[in-house]
């Protein structure tokens, strides 16, 4: 089996515990390839990876999800600290995880995915997918934005707000959770939007069906030279971890995409429903 070992470089105890596991699938016959999640592209041989083991968190298994998505790779993600939302198991727990895997004993799970373009003046300058959210904010001005938003085309709103967030089901845990947004079980392909802050304006989470299809336009020219330097106090930002400055008239379109983020589920991953009551409900006995 070809399985692609992800890594953040910069965290020792992930490259630790990604050589130990490659060395032990070494010897067991199988064929680790090495894969740094940070900004260098994937190589070839990746692309052909059967799955991947992810070590870190799940900041580092969104990344993992973007990028190894458009290949449908499997991922199983391994928390090197505290269990997570997209992490299937523990480093503790990570050798009978492996096994199953390596034996077939395994299912997937399918999560959605958005499909981001960013236009400007007519032209695509930027298209990315997002595994947990879309977010048009403010930088460092401490000032509300104007964001217009269109829904299949047709006018909805524009909002006066500190920003406006775009998520799928499985971000739905995350910043837009964070402002009151709703939570929505991961299998779930519906898009959901929700106001950061709003003066003014509508304050509620709006919930959309799968295939509908969001417009954003920021209404400010957010450029500020210092120095002979342009800099952009407005952006939009892919599950907070990726960042492009925006200009008045810029439009973010917005949509689920084809691709969907593929995780490998063993028996001893933990039911979603556990996760939530112990991390976000806070409930008794968990």
């Amino acid at each position: 089996m070809r399985i692609a070992i992800g890594t953040r470089p910069d965290w020792p105890a992930s490259l630790e515990a990604a050589k130990a596991v490659s060395d032990k699938l070494r010897k067991a016959g199988h064929e680790p390839i090495q894969l740094a999640l940070d900004s260098r592209a994937l190589t070839k041989e990746i692309e052909s990876a059967d799955i991947a083991f992810v070590f870190g968190g799940d900041g580092t298994v969104l990344r993992a999800a973007r990028a190894l998505s458009p290949f449908d790779i499997p991922i199983l993600g391994i928390n090197l600290g505290r269990l997570g939302f997209l992490t299937m198991t523990t480093i503790d727990q990570f050798d009978e995880a492996m096994g199953d895997v390596l034996a077939g004993r395994f299912t997937i799970e399918e999560r959605a995915l958005l499909d981001a373009r960013l236009v400007r003046a007519g032209k695509e300058i930027v298209r990315a997918l997002a595994l947990n959210d879309v977010v048009v904010a403010r930088g460092k001005e401490v000032r509300s934005i104007n964001v217009a938003v269109r829904v299949d085309g047709e006018p909805l709103i524009v909002y006066w707000a500190d920003g406006l967030i775009v998520a799928t089901a499985t971000g739905s845990t995350a910043y837009g959770f964070s402002v009151g947004g709703p939570l929505i079980l991961p299998a779930s392909r519906a898009i959901t939007m929700v106001p950061i802050a709003p003066h003014l304006s509508f304050g509620n989470a709006v919930v959309f069906d799968p295939d509908q299809v969001l417009e954003l336009e920021t209404q400010e020219d957010a450029a500020l030279s210092l120095d002979g330097q342009e800099e952009h106090d407005l952006h939009a930002g892919l599950d907070g971890q990726e960042e492009h400055d925006l200009h008045a008239g810029d439009r973010i379109t917005v949509r689920r995409s084809e691709t969907v983020a593929r995780f490998a589920r063993t028996a001893h991953a933990r039911p979603f429903v556990e996760l939530l009551r112990e991390k976000i409900l806070k409930e008794p006995g968990t």
